[in-house]
């Protein structure tokens, strides 16, 4: 039976970056496990937004445009607007 080794750890000399989305978000990971945002480009801000504008949508924004008629009169401009230009 061969005899175990133990592996040598590298050390790192300097930062250590991590992408937890194919490299569109980027933070440094710092040595006690803390992540802090180093760059983050369009596509992982529209990505964020996305998810942001979802929560127009649905029941409760549905019961929140009824209960408050200027939230449902923006709603309807809002559409009204983004119906003419994407039809362009």
């Amino acid at each position: 039976m061969p005899k175990k080794t133990k592996r040598k750890h590298r050390e790192t000399t300097g930062p250590l970056y991590v992408s937890p989305d194919g490299g569109h978000t980027i933070y440094e990971q710092k040595a006690n496990g803390e992540k802090v945002l180093i760059e983050k480009d369009d596509f992982a801000k529209d990505q964020e937004e996305i998810v942001e504008d979802e929560e127009m949508i649905g029941q409760e924004a549905l019961d929140l445009r009824r209960k408050y008629p200027a939230l449902k009169k923006a709603w309807e401009n809002y559409k009204t607007i983004f119906k003419m230009v994407s039809n362009d």
